[in-house]
């Protein structure tokens, strides 16, 4: 996430900035006058997203880049992982599930404490994309009836990658998971681009 200062030409915002824009634009004024701010991680995210846009890119997204996903590796999760299931949504719809069943294949790796999810036929994901983790074990599920999620814009992933420790994923940032989700609890993104005309 963007937590530093940016400078574009003569234009000076911080993600401080765009935190206190996001806030305003989620605060509903016809019926609070409580400033709602930025609460979850991927909200955050968005608003490095926002400043990037602004001092990078002058006010115009990135170009269109378009990604599947390769792998996922979670560090740190009780089990095997083989309960795990996850969904794929773009554009509201679900584009894209898989299990230890269909369309993935799920290994435990004990020596690092890790699971690793390969994919198969993930489908080409452009613009906002959320993924959602489900677990038919006893993970508690918070908001979004989930253990843990995140968005993302593929046009700012970069070198095909994107880490998200326990701090940057929705659910297992509240302390009150904190008893289930250790320290070193991280998902790891791993994705092949799609090239026009491949």
């Amino acid at each position: 996430m963007v937590c530093a200062y940016l400078i574009a030409s003569e234009i000076f915002i911080t993600a401080e900035d765009s935190l206190y824009y996001f806030g305003e634009r989620r605060t509903d004024k016809s019926t609070s006058t409580k400033f709602q701010g930025v609460e979850t991680p991927s909200q955050n995210r968005y608003v490095g997203y926002f400043a990037d846009v602004k001092n990078i890119y002058n006010m115009t997204l990135p170009p269109r880049k378009t990604l599947k996903i390769k792998k996922f590796i979670i560090y740190s999760i009780h089990g095997n992982g083989n309960d795990l299931k996850v969904q794929v949504i773009m554009q509201h719809k679900i584009i894209f599930f898989c299990s230890a069943s269909k369309n993935c294949q799920i290994f435990h790796d004990v020596e690092t404490d890790s699971v690793i999810i390969q994919l198969s036929n993930c489908p080409p994901l452009y613009d906002d994309v959320k993924v959602q983790f489900f677990s038919s074990s006893d993970l508690p599920k918070y908001y979004d009836n989930c253990p843990f999620f995140f968005w993302f814009h593929t046009s700012f992933i970069q070198n095909n990658r994107l880490y998200l420790p326990r701090s940057e994923l929705d659910n297992p940032h509240k302390q009150k998971t904190w008893k289930i989700y250790r320290p070193q609890f991280a998902v790891e993104v791993y994705f092949d681009e799609v090239v026009a005309g491949t």
